[in-house]
């Protein structure tokens, strides 16, 4: 009999993170290049279509839409970072749906993670979220130290 746990697989933190046309294209592909250069899998998910704009007219092909309802197993292994860079914030914000999308997370003890804390969403996210912790960027904190403690945490509870 082998070692328990040699043959098993581990159950790894599922990794999304959502964007909107118009988002800080180095935000969202530092964010990406360091979950998957870590080995860790991270979905990006798109509000509406699976091409999604940055502010700067760069284009980055989602994994899946929101229409796609990618959340519908969200455990409490869960991360979803919302970048705010560029208008991505506000348009994650205006967004009917995504309000519903921090509840469904909160209720399933997910986390969330945002990368400006002193945004209108990190303040959404803050009455939100009542019985799981939200990651919260501290505007003093460098991006990649924030980055680099989100794929530790995600390496780390797989």
């Amino acid at each position: 009999m082998s070692p328990r746990g040699r043959n098993e697989k581990k159950t790894r933190t599922r990794s999304f993170i959502l964007i909107g046309d118009g988002f800080d294209e180095l935000e969202v592909v530092y964010l990406i290049h360091k979950f998957r250069q870590a080995g860790l899998l991270i979905k990006v998910v798109s509000l509406f279509n699976k091409l999604v704009y940055s502010r700067q007219g760069v284009g980055i092909k989602a994994d899946c839409a929101l229409a796609e309802h990618p959340f519908e197993n969200v455990t409490e292994n869960c991360l979803l970072i919302l970048p705010t860079g560029g208008r991505n914030g506000e348009t994650l914000r205006q967004d009917a749906r995504v309000r519903p999308l921090l509840q469904l997370v909160n209720e399933r003890h997910g986390r969330v993670a945002v990368t400006d804390g002193q945004s209108n969403l990190a303040h959404d996210l803050c009455q939100v979220f009542t019985s799981s912790p939200s990651v919260i960027h501290p505007a003093e904190e460098p991006l990649e130290l924030f980055v680099a403690a989100l794929t530790d945490h995600a390496l780390f509870a797989s």
